[in-house]
């Protein structure tokens, strides 16, 4: 076990030092130099958590009412590069997660 956990200290360092996650760092950022952004952008992402996890409801029009309603921040390029590098950095570790558990075979219920 010593091994594999020693091993994956290894991988979080290349992860540490691609440039998927500098990247991600580097716009966050030019983003937060602007606290008033920052926070704004926190705020949609709170209420966009909210619709899309509100039980028995389709928040489809709710959720273009919200993106309406931040649209100007969506194209403020600051952010807009944000959460590209965010959506990168996302997509990679997806990516090493299904590469980890790829070909394990875990039964967690005794039959």
């Amino acid at each position: 076990m010593r091994d594999v956990i020693n091993q994956s200290k290894e991988l979080n360092k290349h992860i540490l030092n691609s440039a998927e996650y500098q990247k991600y760092l580097d716009t966050k950022r030019t983003l937060c130099v602007n606290m008033d952004l920052c926070n704004q952008l926190k705020e949609f992402r709170r209420r966009n958590y909210e619709l899309q996890n509100r039980q028995g409801v389709n928040p489809y029009d709710e959720l273009c009412n919200l993106t309406k309603e931040y649209d100007e921040l969506l194209h403020n390029s600051a952010v807009s590069d944000f959460l590209r590098a965010e959506q990168h950095i996302c997509r990679m570790m997806q990516e090493v997660y299904n590469s980890i558990a790829e070909g394990l075979e875990l039964d967690y219920l005794d039959e």
